[in-house]
């Protein structure tokens, strides 16, 4: 099952600890993936009973209910990240994790590192150079991670459904990368369009932007992006006054859906006074470089829409290191892994795997409950499996312990023009079942999220950014 591994790789993987735990006397607990149910269980498992490791391609932590905010400026994108090394007694490995191999309990890593060029002739093909000499200096070879635990958390991309063109033009938005690539193009389509020589079409185009998704992550994103525009853009570009446009798609009737409806009907109205095109009922059939074809009825042609910026927000999918994994239980519809009470893994007969978890977007219940693809989930489940750790490091039995039960705390949306939604009529906590919206919706929301940063370093600067951004306005320097 796996790649044969190069000579030199044991001795990278005791230069960065990952052999440590046979010296130290713990089991070995690896963590793939630094997502919310990642990097929540990395902080939370108990150091004195597991040497832990985590092993993903990003270095940080993002907290994306932030990432909207980061985009147009409210927030500088450091709030929205905490390091993985931030975290005290836990190893690190910047890499993917490409295969597991079950019966040796080891999995197989490949470097997730920058390439390193020795001279330019080494520079890669889309630089000029020879892709072959450019991969035989890749920094470092596969190597092996041995585990005692196995956690899987590492999480699902965000889903095209097939459609052509949207991995090629669009942007997605679910890590701080892909936050920084969209405040780039934003800021950059307004310096553009600015110059004396830009037609009024090209214009119209390059201010036109098309939000695809109609749930809270479009939602915010659209809202945080009208109140960018009308807030700081027409202050900065007054010749630019009126002519920037919002345009949220979905295929449902409208956005929110997952709202109460009173709550989606406010929102739309408050949309709808802030300029937000809302259209429901609309399927994007391609993308392409500068417009977007929507279908039309009737057996027309498509309709072509252009756009200068496009966000596109409408849901995930398993990750292909999920999909690749054979001889394991996954649920058909979302080839997530399908886990026990326990969130044990299950192989292709519905027993439980020992010591190896999945948590988060990979893990679905085998009871056929199918739980959303949620940070609220992959959280309680972090929380879980670092308290059912514990108990299994101290001699106590597995299946012996209460199961997970995940506890719905509601859903909450920034709307913008410091309006926001609550959401907890279909609550199952000890809390109100209760709608709120309006403005001490939006000072819960700030406050929630506030609170839920990771680390005291964005507890601080969170804040502070917050003010800067309501008193100076939102910087709109591109670099």
């Amino acid at each position: 099952m796996l790649t044969r591994i190069p000579a030199r790789a044991p001795t990278l993987a005791r230069a960065r600890g990952f052999a440590s735990s046979s010296l130290a006397g713990k089991e070995r607990l690896v963590i793939l993936g630094s997502g919310w149910g990642g990097y929540n269980l990395a902080r939370k498992a108990d150091k004195s009973l597991y040497d832990v490791t985590v092993i993903s391609p990003n270095s940080y932590f993002s907290f994306t209910p932030f990432l909207a905010s980061t985009c147009v400026g409210t927030l500088d994108f450091m709030c929205a990240t905490e390091p993985v090394r931030g975290i005290k007694k836990v190893n690190y490995g910047q890499g993917w994790a490409e295969s597991v191999d079950l019966e040796k309990r080891t999995v197989h890593v490949v470097p997730a590192l920058p390439a390193q060029h020795k001279t330019e002739k080494d520079i890669p093909d889309e630089l000029g150079g020879s892709a072959e000499l450019h991969a035989a200096f890749s920094p470092g070879d596969a190597y092996d991670v041995p585990y005692d635990k196995l956690v899987v958390a590492t999480g699902c991309r965000s889903a095209s459904f097939g459609t052509p063109g949207v991995i090629e033009h669009a942007h997605f938005l679910k890590d701080v990368r892909e936050a920084r690539a969209i405040r780039y193009r934003l800021l950059q389509n307004l310096e553009i369009a600015t110059e004396p020589h830009i037609t009024p079409e090209e214009k119209k185009r390059l201010l036109s932007v098309r939000v695809v998704g109609g749930g809270p992550t479009g939602v915010e994103f659209a809202a945080e992006l009208c109140d960018f525009v009308t807030q700081d853009v027409y202050r900065i570009y007054p010749h630019l006054k009126n002519q920037v446009s919002i345009t949220l798609y979905d295929l449902a009737p409208g956005i929110l859906q997952s709202f109460d409806a009173s709550l989606r009907s406010y929102a739309e109205r408050k949309f709808k006074r802030s300029g937000v095109e809302v259209r429901g009922n609309t399927k994007i059939v391609a993308v392409g470089k500068d417009y977007l074809e929507l279908a039309s009825s009737g057996g027309e042609d498509p309709e072509r829409v252009p756009y200068g910026l496009l966000v596109w927000n409408t849901g995930l999918q398993a990750n292909p290191f999920i999909e690749a994994l054979p001889g394991l239980d996954k649920d058909p519809k979302s080839k997530s892994l399908r886990v026990d009470p326990h969130l044990r893994v299950c192989d292709a007969d519905g027993k439980p795997l020992n010591g190896v978890f999945a948590i988060g977007d990979n893990a679905t219940p085998n009871d056929g409950h199918r739980l959303p693809a949620t940070a609220q989930v992959a959280s309680q489940m972090a929380g879980y499996m670092a308290k059912l750790l514990k108990a299994a490091g101290r001699g106590e039995e597995i299946d012996k312990a209460r199961p997970f039960k995940w506890k719905d705390h509601g859903s909450m949306v920034f709307i913008g023009d410091y309006r926001a939604m609550v959401d907890r009529s279909k609550a199952k906590d000890e809390g109100p079942r209760a709608r709120m919206s309006g403005f001490v919706a939006w000072v819960v929301w700030r406050s929630y999220y506030m609170t839920l940063a990771m680390g005291w370093r964005n507890k601080i600067l969170i804040p502070v950014y917050w003010a800067l951004a309501f008193f100076f306005g939102r910087d709109v320097t591109n670099f």
